[in-house]
């Protein structure tokens, strides 16, 4: 099974929507897309990546199916050191990169600045959820492994969100998510694919040969959207 880990196109917050460029973006990368193959389309429920979607739903013919858990976080709220609250995935990395020992995929939960029980809540949440959709889609979780209960060739597209994305993007690499959230950013409507790579002893992991791909942006001649992204020498 390969998957497409599509976050939503330029974000208008305040209408819960996405912007005139985003728009554009939206359709570069349906352009994109339909000249892919794909099976099957999920979304988040929310309206920037509803919008989003809508135009590879459109241009592929595929009726979407909406994923309440693959909506934005909601509660992950921590302050920088300099007093600023903002949401987990947008605090100062440099920050998190001061703190020592590095975290593990076990327990960077436990350790500064994300030893907030509320995080490990909510992240057994994704990672369940996570677990059960690919249980579904055959493929049964066993520690950091799959057991391959049907093979699955379908390629699957789903519009979500920069926090979310990474997040669930962590648990299927088995990586820290404190050090992917300030390591790694993804543009609106990049695409990032991870395949299920089946292995003849029965068992599969998930890998990934692409993050935050955004051909269909310099393809169509558009700006690349910062949103997310808060370097000061990035034009």
């Amino acid at each position: 099974m390969k998957v497409y880990l599509i976050r939503h196109a330029e974000p208008d917050y305040p209408n819960n929507t996405i912007t005139s460029p985003g728009h554009l973006e939206a359709g570069a990368l349906a352009e994109r897309l339909a000249g892919t193959k794909i099976d099957r389309i999920y979304s988040s429920p929310l309206g920037r990546a509803l919008h989003t979607m809508q135009y590879t739903s459109d241009a592929t013919g595929i009726q979407p199916t909406i994923l309440p858990w693959l909506a934005e976080l909601d509660g992950w709220q921590i302050t920088n050191p300099s007093g600023e609250a903002t949401v987990a995935w947008n605090c100062d990395h440099t920050w998190v990169r001061e703190h020592r020992p590095y975290p593990t995929r076990d327990n960077w939960h436990e350790l500064a600045p994300f030893n907030k029980p509320e995080f490990r809540d909510h992240f057994q949440i994704i990672k369940d959820n996570s677990d059960q959709f690919f249980e579904r889609n055959g493929y049964r979780r066993e520690g950091g492994r799959y057991r391959i209960m049907e093979s699955n060739r379908d390629t699957i597209a789903i519009f979500c969100h920069l926090g979310f994305g990474l997040a669930w993007l962590s648990h299927l690499l088995e990586l820290p998510l404190s050090l992917v959230w300030s390591s790694f950013w993804i543009a609106p409507s990049s695409v990032t694919t991870i395949v299920m790579e089946e292995r003849d002893h029965g068992f599969a992991a998930p890998r990934c040969y692409g993050i935050g791909d955004i051909g269909h942006i310099y393809k169509a001649g558009l700006p690349t959207s910062t949103a997310g992204l808060f370097a000061n020498n990035i034009d």
